[in-house]
């Protein structure tokens, strides 16, 4: 039955494409965050219709004596670590790539894919073709990182160009990025400098440059520039914004108060900042992700805040667990000895059991501080970020009678931190953690034999007894079925008495469709940027099974194989079942 269902949902999802690509095409001509130049004409003419029926009528090689395709080729890598081919743009020209990326919710919510979003914007592979100007390709990555709070990564789009010295629409995103960061002077004199971007770029980012200028001019203190750039930027087509009001004041040797949006960017808050100080606290309330990550890296007192801001990015996946982990640390030393329970807000909760984590040595009080941090992140929507956080507190611990009580967090932590193997070892410690080494061989590519997973014996059995719920049993058939892993009888048939989960977030008609041929293709770009639109805005935990199947599946089909395994772990992580008491 689940069969006949997916296929019925695939079919209508392929009769579809074509309408879901006209509207994207017509939602296209509207504005556009990643396109800033008219479309670029086509590489190549259409063929005279004499040509084409020749074509069309000319005998196509089947079987044996088709030629090869080059997606059956194993794919030459490109020379950096991002494991992606140095054709990750095939069959993608600048305009698919822009229109595609306008239909992304940023940054994706699901740690896996974001990791393959990061990776892909910073490969070195060969750009699509039909770029208007030389720059346009950085320029559109630096864009994406920005709008996904990767500040700390737009610098090495560029390589070693210096900021100065880059294309004048790259050179916009670097000058916002510094402005945004604080560094004015860096940001300024790229504005400023004798090839002035503004004279060679058109559309929304002319419109930001004069932005930026204003900026630039109301810091010297020059009213009547900043007033002069807030009308040259309205004649670009920028909106009424926080910005524009902010410099309308500021010419007229007022200081404005403007409301703030419902959301908050980065650059409006140093517009902000231009009259006067700023309560954080309701920016943070509003912030977008690049905001988020400043507010997170400022000197202050305020330790919930700037706690509270990097925990919002992290939940985007705009900080990595790793510079949260400092930001916990900055935290003053808790008064008194922390437990599990430890009263106060949350926010600090964390950050104190976290230094209470890294401090204590005995192993049953350890446990129980992991084990709090965990559940306590996991409510928070932050529990796989923060289980890769602790990676290193368990990295050094080995399994023993005196660390028995540690084995199931230190599960947790290995597996959502990759090691794999570490988790292994402390998964064959007691016949009560055999479960886990299911979830194990999911992911790890090594344990998994002619599509067999040992480690499923142990879940069938939990299935048997009524110790996994209906959303867990659908979750793991859909995953397995995705990798090409047998799922046994007895999964199938604990899955089959409980009704198939209904919500969940499903893309429009026609997006599962071109999810699986870009896959089956090898189109490894499209399919990454399609799969992030197939997942939805909520990430694993907010999707239909449907669209996580498919998902799974078409990175596996596209060669990405590693990722589509860290996407599986990851919707099946929260809900794994865990011994009593923990």
């Amino acid at each position: 039955m689940r069969a006949v269902v997916r296929f019925l949902a695939l079919a209508a999802s392929l009769l579809g494409l074509a309408a879901a690509d006209a509207a994207a095409q017509s939602t296209s001509e509207g504005w556009n965050p990643f396109k800033w130049l008219e479309p670029a004409p086509p590489r190549t003419r259409p063929l005279p219709p004499a040509d084409r029926a020749n074509l069309e009528r000319a005998p196509r090689p089947e079987g044996r004596g088709r030629p090869v395709e080059s997606s059956d080729l194993p794919p030459v890598m490109a020379p950096d670590r991002s494991g992606l081919p140095l054709d990750l743009w095939r069959g993608l020209e600048m305009a698919d790539v822009e229109r595609l990326l306008a239909t992304l919710d940023l940054p994706p919510r699901s740690p896996a894919l974001h990791d393959l979003w990061r990776r892909m914007l910073l490969s070195s592979a060969s750009p699509p073709g039909g770029a208007p100007s030389p720059d346009h390709f950085a320029a559109l990555r630096l864009e994406a990182l920005y709008r996904s709070g990767l500040l700390g990564d737009m610098g090495d789009v560029m390589g070693d160009v210096p900021g100065s010295e880059a294309g004048p629409l790259a050179r916009v995103g670097l000058a916002r990025k510094d402005i945004g960061l604080g560094a004015r002077e860096a940001g300024c004199r790229a504005i400023k400098s004798p090839a002035a971007p503004g004279e060679t770029l058109r559309g929304r980012l002319r419109g930001e440059a004069q932005l930026l200028t204003g900026y630039c001019a109301a810091v010297a203190g020059d009213a009547a520039a900043a007033g002069l750039a807030a009308n040259l930027a309205r004649e670009e087509g920028v909106l009424d914004g926080l910005a524009l009001r902010v410099l309308d004041g500021l010419s007229m040797g007022a200081k404005p108060h403007p409301a703030l949006p419902a959301r908050l960017s980065l650059l409006d808050f140093r517009f902000l900042e231009l009259t006067g100080p700023v309560n954080e606290g309701q920016a943070l309330e509003r912030a977008e992700p690049a905001l988020l990550v400043a507010l997170a890296g400022v000197p202050t007192s305020d330790h919930r805040m700037r706690t509270a801001a990097a925990e919002a990015a992290l939940r985007v996946n705009a900080m990595t667990p790793a510079a949260v982990a400092d930001v916990y640390r900055r935290q003053p030393e808790p008064s008194g000895r922390a437990t599990p329970n430890e009263a106060g807000e949350p926010v600090l909760r964390r950050a104190r059991l976290f230094r209470a984590v890294e401090t204590t040595q005995a192993p049953d009080l350890r446990a129980r501080l992991l084990r709090a941090l965990l559940e306590d992140a996991r409510r928070s929507g932050i529990h796989m970020q923060t289980a890769r956080m602790l990676a290193p507190v368990v990295g050094q611990l080995w399994p023993s009678p005196e660390t028995g009580m540690l084995a199931e967090p230190a599960i947790e932590i290995a597996l959502a931190g990759g090691e794999y193997e570490q988790a292994r070892r402390w998964a064959e410690t007691t016949a009560s953690l055999q479960h886990w080494l299911a979830l194990i061989d999911l992911v790890d590519p090594g344990g998994v034999v002619r599509g067999r997973a040992p480690g499923l014996a142990s879940v069938e059995e939990l299935a048997a007894r009524g110790r996994l719920s209906g959303d867990v049993l659908h979750r793991l058939a859909t995953v397995l079925d995705a990798l090409d892993i047998d799922v046994p009888m007895g999964l199938w048939e604990a899955a089959g008495r409980t009704p198939q989960p209904a919500s969940g977030y499903l893309p429009e008609t026609g997006v599962l469709a071109d999810l699986a041929q870009s896959a089956q293709r090898k189109d490894t770009g499209r399919t990454v940027l399609v799969a992030l639109r197939a997942l939805g805005p909520n990430g694993t935990e907010g999707a239909n099974i449907l669209a996580l199947g498919d998902t799974v599946r078409a990175l596996k089909r596209a060669g990405l194989e590693r990722d589509a395994r860290r996407l599986a772990l990851e919707a099946l992580f929260a809900l794994w079942p865990r011994t009593p008491g923990t």
